[in-house]
């Protein structure tokens, strides 16, 4: 994506804040590079569809404040203010990153459209998820980052809400929809989850 300079600037400063621990710029970069690695094929290689991925990987996590509930939401505002400048987007496109920002406040619950804005779609929030199918010393590297984040709470109250939604995803039928990332993430995502559930079980 071409950014004008103010919004280029303005979204480098929110993602490499220092105490971004997981959700900075490498993880958009993960994001971006695992798009191109496994999207190489069907429609996310369309140059259009690779443009409303770029949005919503640059976007989704925008704003981040530690124990917040509207952070996708600002988010998705952010985006929205930054869409008025940028060239050749339509108001349907805008409107599609906007709800898929929106998504990934709850990644396997949030209703999808149909058809091909869907799959795509589901594509990001699958994209989003996949760092749970990492190499386990990568996960682990993950998990620390993703406490360090959340400095507004304890050891004993982010051990239990990190727990309940690893456990909420273990209970999934399928974390990954789209067959190339399922392929590639999804068995080592449950291994990761299972391994952690049973060393949260051997703490207490």
């Amino acid at each position: 994506m071409d950014l004008p300079t103010a919004v280029r600037t303005d979204l480098i400063r929110r993602m490499a804040a220092p105490w971004r621990s997981y959700h900075g710029l490498q993880h958009l970069t993960v994001l971006w590079a695992r798009h191109l690695r496994f999207g190489r094929t069907g429609p996310m290689r369309r140059p259009r569809v690779a443009r409303l991925i770029a949005a919503a990987i640059l976007f989704h996590d925008a704003i981040l404040v530690p124990g917040a509930e509207d952070n996708e939401a600002r988010s998705a505002d952010l985006w929205r203010l930054a869409a008025r400048q940028l060239r050749g987007f339509t108001p349907a496109e805008i409107a599609w990153v906007t709800g898929t920002i929106l998504a990934t406040a709850d990644h396997l619950n949030t209703p999808v459209p149909r058809g091909e804005c869907g799959m795509t779609r589901l594509w990001l929030l699958d994209l989003d998820l996949s760092p749970i199918g990492e190499e386990p010393a990568t996960f682990d590297r993950n998990g620390r980052g993703l406490r360090a984040e959340a400095r507004h709470l304890d050891d004993a109250a982010f051990t239990q809400g990190q727990r309940a939604f690893l456990s909420r995803l273990g209970a999934a039928p399928r974390l990954l929809r789209h067959p190339q990332l399922h392929a590639a993430f999804e068995s080592r995502a449950r291994a990761n989850i299972g391994r952690e559930l049973r060393r949260g079980t051997t703490r207490r």
